[in-house]
């Protein structure tokens, strides 16, 4: 009588009910990420992403408080998390980067076996139609504006040389690769201007790929 009774130690109600030890919302479940640090990360992402549209709108010297104020934020939250303005720069320029990469990775076809993977990945992203990983070599991206500035050297040598390192040991000729990437990003430059036609990107593209695949 008393084991068929709800509230039991047999009854899902009671041991096995949400709340225990058996159960996923419990000590044994991975405690749920505080609010405060959502916010936090939010907040953050707020003001990257207000700093680099209102950067590639007005350029370099828009102020701080602009920045806040299209991030819905006070000028003190946004100094607590970039306290200087080279910090949020350099957060940019490192997000732009991390962001390209991922891009370029993306479009590694790994069914291709043989060299220069990375290399026609490469290609694809700057030369595709509508391509975002081309805007980073437009004049008006961040890496562009901000790239240049003081204390940027360090941040994009860093860049530089995890790329220089990724495509040497893609297998490819080093002295073709450096052709077609560096060709690539110089017609990434001219897309959408009158010294890249549509038909140009085409054809560029195409050649470029041809380039790219061993001999």
């Amino acid at each position: 009588m008393d084991n068929d009774d709800p509230g039991t130690a047999d009854d899902p109600g009671t041991a096995d009910e949400p709340g225990t030890a058996d159960d996923p919302g419990t000590a044994d479940e991975p405690a749920a990420q505080p609010a405060p640090q959502r916010d936090k990360e939010r907040t953050r992402a707020a003001i990257l992403d207000a700093a680099a549209s209102m950067i590639v709108e007005h350029g370099s010297g828009v102020s701080l408080a602009d920045i806040a104020r299209r991030a819905g934020v006070s000028k003190g939250a946004l100094t607590h998390h970039f306290p200087h303005r080279l910090e949020l720069e350099k957060a940019l320029v490192r997000r732009s980067n991390e962001q390209f990469w991922a891009d370029v990775h993306a479009l590694v076809d790994l069914s291709e076996n043989r060299p220069g993977k990375l290399l026609r990945a490469y290609v694809r992203a700057l030369t595709a139609p509508d391509s975002r990983a081309a805007e980073i070599f437009s004049p008006s991206s961040l890496l562009t504006v901000l790239g240049d500035r003081p204390g940027m050297e360090e941040l994009v040598d860093d860049d530089a040389a995890r790329w220089r390192e990724a495509l040497s040991a893609d297998g490819f000729d080093p002295a073709q690769a450096l052709v077609v990437r560096l060709a690539s990003e110089g017609l990434a430059m001219n897309m959408g201007t009158p010294y890249a036609t549509e038909q140009e990107r085409e054809l560029a593209h195409a050649r470029l790929l041809e380039l790219a695949e061993p001999r």
